[in-house]
């Protein structure tokens, strides 16, 4: 079985008498090296790592991650850290194909655990399907805007879930601080090519996530950040609205649905 639209990743262990090997796909995957950087080889450490090939290849080379193992392309390797708590996903998109997305849930789902509470790190990929939805909802009141303004929607609510600090529940505000955060904040990051970005990523369109966005900043400087943007951009008058929470970004519904092949 042959995927030729993926780069291959291998995995060997040095001491297999048999001098197996094993072999999957990439197809996608996150760096945030702000907050998982990378070996001092240059290995990468990806936050979230998606591969595919056949059940057996696929359940040998996560055993084989999951043991501390690397693995390999022509261009670079990677590894999953045993010490970090990844948690491994894995479908059926196709008869005799599986796909294992690999991927650190406090990262990525819109609620942190108990033991995250309070922590403002987190990745906000939202579903294209739910940013498609919404910003129908939305361009009424916000034209061409409108899926910008989701993209607020879900980066706040990620927000929200994390810090105790009251954020005011108003879409353009949300959109004020969003843009603020992603283009006058350090903390605030979204991909790039330049080999010293702290967000990198491939690959996520096949999983049916949009561009991500890196958040890690300390509660005390958000808190000052958010004081600020509160003061200068808060309308005097806000009209209460519902915010619509976005789904765990993490939440494969129909594997036909990925369109991986």
């Amino acid at each position: 079985m042959s995927f030729p639209k993926f780069p291959q990743l291998t995995t060997k262990k040095k001491d297999d008498p048999k001098g197996r090997s094993f072999t999957v796909h990439l197809v996608a995957s996150v760096q945030a090296r702000r907050v998982v950087p990378p070996a001092s080889n240059g290995t990468e450490r990806p936050v979230l790592l998606a591969y595919a090939g056949s059940p057996s290849a696929t359940r040998a080379f996560t055993a084989n991650l999951r043991s501390g193992l690397s693995a390999k392309s022509n261009h670079h390797s990677v590894e999953l850290l045993r010490s970090l708590s990844y948690r491994y996903l894995t479908t059926t998109p196709a008869p005799g194909q599986a796909l294992v997305i690999a991927y650190l849930p406090d990262l990525f789902y819109l609620h942190p655990t108990a033991d995250k509470q309070g922590e403002l790190t987190f990745i906000s990929a939202p579903p294209t399907w739910w940013l498609d939805r919404q910003e129908q909802l939305l361009t009424p009141d916000f034209g061409p805007r409108a899926r910008d303004y989701a993209r607020a929607m879900a980066f706040v609510a990620r927000l929200d879930t994390r810090s105790p600090l009251p954020i005011a529940n108003d879409p353009a505000f949300h959109h004020t601080l969003y843009r603020l955060a992603v283009e006058t904040q350090p903390w605030c990051s979204e991909p790039s090519d330049d080999c010293t970005s702290s967000l990198k990523c491939r690959g996520l369109y096949h999983l049916g996530l949009e561009s991500p966005v890196l958040c890690d900043v300390h509660p005390g400087s958000f808190a000052d950040f958010l004081a600020t943007v509160t003061e200068e951009h808060l309308p005097r008058q806000s009209t209460p609205t519902t915010r619509p929470t976005p789904s765990l970004p993490i939440s494969l519904a129909a594997a036909s649905q990925l369109s991986l092949f």
